[in-house]
């Protein structure tokens, strides 16, 4: 919910950058949270070098 309120505000929307990566946690415990943000970020980091 607060995603969208700060989507839609007038002044200053919140945007998504072109290569955001979204993560639905939803239904991800907070050690699933950090695994897949931790595997996306270690991905990341392999691809630049």
């Amino acid at each position: 919910m607060r995603d969208y309120i700060d989507s839609n505000r007038e002044i200053s929307p919140l945007r998504k950058a072109k290569d955001a990566i979204e993560i639905d946690n939803s239904n991800l415990s907070m050690e699933e949270q950090f695994k897949k943000a931790l595997d996306f970020a270690q991905h990341a980091i392999k691809n630049k070098a």
